[in-house]
């Protein structure tokens, strides 16, 4: 199901942007809310054999990171936008000595990276 989200005034996510993937995060030693979405994934205008999306990371409704994911396959862009936010995650969570608020689960049980799909799958 897709996922209409409003960005406020500051940001710069287009209003009504359509999110394949939309999640919220808390921290537990500072009130930061960080967000990360996946919009649509569609063709790409310049190449018609690649699929293109955009990943994006946003903390307090301001967006401090975006990445235009393109690839051969709907499945890859996926795959990618999951590392994209894994590995940025991790690199805020230590660079700034945040605390996630990830329901009692470790970044590899929320984010897996260092397992292969076929491992996630069989979980």
């Amino acid at each position: 199901m897709l996922n209409r989200w409003r960005a406020s005034a500051a940001s710069e996510v287009t209003p009504a942007m359509t999110f394949l993937i939309h999640e919220t995060l808390m921290t537990l030693n500072t009130d930061d809310v960080f967000e990360f979405g996946l919009t649509e994934i569609l063709r790409s205008p310049e190449q018609d054999d690649l699929f293109e999306a955009q990943a994006i990371v946003i903390r307090n409704a301001t967006v401090t990171s975006k990445l235009k994911l393109t690839h051969l396959s709907e499945f890859s862009v996926a795959l990618s936008f999951i590392t994209y936010i894994g590995n940025k995650l991790r690199g805020i969570a230590k660079d700034e000595l945040l605390e996630f608020d990830l329901n009692g689960l470790t970044f590899d049980q929320y984010i897996p990276l260092s397992k292969n799909l076929r491992k996630i799958w069989d979980e």
